[in-house]
């Protein structure tokens, strides 16, 4: 007890002296100052750094304002890989994210006839598939994306037809003709996506809207022998289908995060077209699609 309390007889005597040397000279000011340290640093050897309970308290104040900033940045607190777990997402940590999609697609299609295509209608639905790379540029922390890619799409678009379609001769009690084609399309999407809250670890919902811009590289008739638009056209020569389409797109579906780099989605598509597809001026035929979109980001 008698040796700290002379310690602490010794460190008011400094604390006053330094006071007195401020207040005189600025040199002695100094020398007092490096005696001071001196003094300080014979205190921490024998009594520990934490002499004075300064240095803890110190630390946790700078603690406390380095968490405060870094909630400041982020708009939010942040889980272990960096995603936010409050109202507001932080910064992505990349602002550009690809990815591959694959999607088996449920086709069907309209058909509106009147002339010599009076009596089509179209004769079912028929399962596609899409595949492509994807891109998203995060333009709004990690919840709103602008959503990209280029897709190779193959689509099913089909007829049922009066018997007589195409002979020259009508025959009442013909039995009906039906026609299968298969499109394959480039399509380009232009969307936003708009990413929810947490629904669980590393979990979250999205929903994407937006349009496709599908360019047709190529059609084909299926069953030729008995496809009632090929056979009328004697051969087949003459497209049956337009250049290309424009869609409408609404989708959504769940994304998981494996890491900071990785994730899949799962979620549900609708494609509405909007344009006539069909050639033939007399004919009204357009697409819609709902597709099962299966996704990998990396």
């Amino acid at each position: 007890m008698k040796k700290v309390a002379g310690f602490g007889l010794i460190l008011v005597m400094w604390v006053v002296g330094r006071s007195w040397a401020q207040s005189t000279s600025p040199a002695l000011y100094q020398m007092r100052t490096k005696e001071a340290s001196v003094t300080e640093k014979r205190f921490r050897k024998i009594l520990g750094d934490n002499y004075d309970g300064q240095d803890r308290n110190r630390k946790d104040y700078d603690d406390d304002r380095k968490r405060k900033r870094r909630q400041q940045t982020t708009g939010s607190q942040t889980d272990n890989n960096g995603y936010g777990s409050g109202p507001d997402y932080a910064w992505p940590h990349h602002l550009i994210e690809m990815g591959i999609r694959f999607a088996p697609s449920l086709n069907i299609n309209t058909a509106e006839g009147t002339g010599a295509y009076s009596g089509f209608r179209n004769n079912g639905a028929g399962v596609r598939m899409s595949v492509g790379p994807t891109l998203d540029y995060f333009f709004f922390k990690d919840r709103y994306a602008f959503s990209t890619g280029l897709f190779y799409t193959i689509k099913r678009s089909g007829f049922q037809m009066p018997g007589t379609f195409g002979s020259s001769q009508w025959n009442p009690g013909a039995p009906e003709k039906e026609s299968v084609y298969n499109l394959q399309y480039l399509q380009i999407p232009a969307t936003v996506k708009l990413f929810a809250n947490n629904i669980g670890p590393n979990m979250r919902l999205y929903v994407q809207t937006g349009g496709l811009v599908s360019i047709k590289l190529a059609e084909k008739a299926l069953d030729q022998p008995r496809n009632g638009l090929y056979t009328a056209d004697s051969g087949g020569g003459q497209r049956q289908y337009g250049f290309g389409d424009i869609e409408l797109l609404l989708g959504a579906g769940v994304q998981y995060r494996i890491n900071q780099n990785n994730a899949f989605n799962i979620g549900m598509s609708y494609q509405r077209g909007l344009i006539n597809v069909a050639h033939a001026s007399e004919l009204t035929s357009k697409n819609r699609v709902v597709s099962l979109d299966l996704g990998f980001k990396f």
